[in-house]
C-alpha cells in the first residue's frame, strides 16, 4: 500500500481507476468534523496508527458506516428511468397499417 503513494513518471491520462485508496480517502472525506483522508504516505501511517487502537478505529468504522453515502450516476439514472412513463398509443389501428 505504502509503494501506491509513490509518484514515478507522469500521471495516467485517462478515466480515473477506482482503486482501494481513492475508494478509502473518499469514504474518509464523507466523514463530518474529520481531517482524515488517505492522499500520502503519511495519511496512510496515520491511519494504521489509529487501527492499532482497537477502540478508535472501532469508532472511525462506525463514523464511515453511519454517513450517508450519494448515490452512483447509474442508480440516479435508474431512478429517473423508473419515473419516465412510455405512453402508448390507444388507437391500435395505426399498428395494423404497418403491418
Amino acid at each position: 500500500m505504502s509503494g501506491y503513494f509513490v509518484t514515478e513518471g507522469s500521471k495516467f491520462k485517462g478515466r480515473p481507476l477506482t482503486t482501494l485508496p481513492v475508494v478509502l480517502n473518499r469514504d474518509l472525506s464523507r466523514i463530518i468534523n474529520s481531517n482524515l483522508q488517505l492522499k500520502s504516505s503519511h495519511d496512510l501511517e496515520h491511519l494504521r496508527s489509529i487501527a492499532q487502537q482497537r477502540d478508535e478505529w472501532t469508532k472511525l468504522t462506525a463514523r464511515i458506516r453511519e454517513e450517508p453515502r450519494r448515490p452512483s450516476r447509474s442508480t440516479e439514472m435508474q431512478k429517473a428511468l423508473s419515473q419516465v412513463s412510455f405512453a402508448m398509443p390507444s388507437d391500435t389501428n395505426c399498428v395494423k397499417q404497418w403491418e
